[in-house]
């Protein structure tokens, strides 16, 4: 006998039906209906606490002390780029650059200390137009980060600027399950990232690319993931809270699918009504 996961049925069906296709498995929890599958999500996604950022209990250095420190400004070119800053809306690293006291890969460099990142001296746009590490553009613009390498060793590489966005790193690490190494960049550099990444994606067959769709709610969220379940019978589903949005993988035989939905606090469930009769048809 199997018993549905869900927790408003627990129906019991005859394990011979299971084996002939009845039902859906996600995350290796069999449901014997789609109902069940979108009422267990609907929980589990309100129920989902946001991911843990990572950032350092000490504030870091201030990027001007850390340039003064290491003598590549000093007080007065601060000052003046701290005055100019006013007007131009810059961030005090863009700031010195335009007024030609430091280069880029000074900043880099003293951003990269400050944050206890590595940072790119060249930005390679070529390498990130077959979208490494599958993501799809949608996501890589959502998140903030490009990676710009395949995964090696279970190790993601990405571009991003500083401050390093920890959330979103850890967003991203939790969907994959691989570790992501952040690599500092000029925001120039990012925003020519993001624009090339996946550009010749279609020229690639070896791997399935992820999907990208925007759900409108959570309700429509975990409609789609019993939609998915029931069309591919077992499906495997990551979620990851990162307000305002939910990040949302789902898995399948040869299905990446990545979902992004607001959150919002949502009406108490309703008392469940019983779930539809198992499909047998199969």
């Amino acid at each position: 006998m199997a018993r549905c996961a869900s927790e408003g049925c627990q129906r019991w069906v005859p394990a011979f039906l299971v084996r002939r296709g009845a039902g859906t498995n996600v995350n290796d929890l069999w449901f014997c209906s789609e109902t069940c599958v979108e009422s267990s999500s609907r929980r589990r996604l309100l129920n989902a606490r946001p991911v843990a950022s990572g950032i350092p209990s000490m504030p870091p250095m201030r990027l001007g002390v850390l340039l003064r420190h290491c003598g590549a400004a000093s007080n007065a070119d601060v000052e003046r780029a701290l005055f100019d800053q006013q007007m131009s809306r810059r961030r005090i690293g863009a700031e010195l650059i335009a007024n030609g006291v430091i280069g880029r890969e000074t900043l880099l460099k003293a951003l990269a200390s400050q944050s206890g990142a590595s940072y790119l001296k060249v930005v390679d746009l070529a390498s990130v137009r077959e979208g490494p590490g599958g993501l799809s553009p949608d996501a890589v613009r959502a998140l903030g980060v490009v990676p710009f390498r395949e995964p090696e060793k279970g190790t993601l590489k990405v571009a991003c600027v500083a401050p390093v966005p920890r959330v979103a790193i850890s967003v991203l690490k939790r969907l994959t399950g691989l570790n992501v190494e952040p690599y500092l960049v000029t925001d120039e550099d990012l925003t020519a990232l993001l624009k090339a990444y996946g550009e010749s994606r279609s020229d690639r067959t070896d791997r399935p690319a992820a999907e990208f769709v925007k759900a409108s709610s959570l309700s429509d969220a975990a409609a789609r993931i019993a939609a998915t379940a029931g069309r591919e019978h077992r499906i495997s589903v990551t979620e990851a809270v990162c307000l305002p949005h939910v990040w949302v993988r789902m898995r399948g035989e040869g299905l990446i699918r990545d979902m992004l939905v607001d959150y919002a606090v949502e009406p108490a469930e309703e008392e469940e009504s019983p779930c539809p009769a198992v499909n047998t048809s199969h």
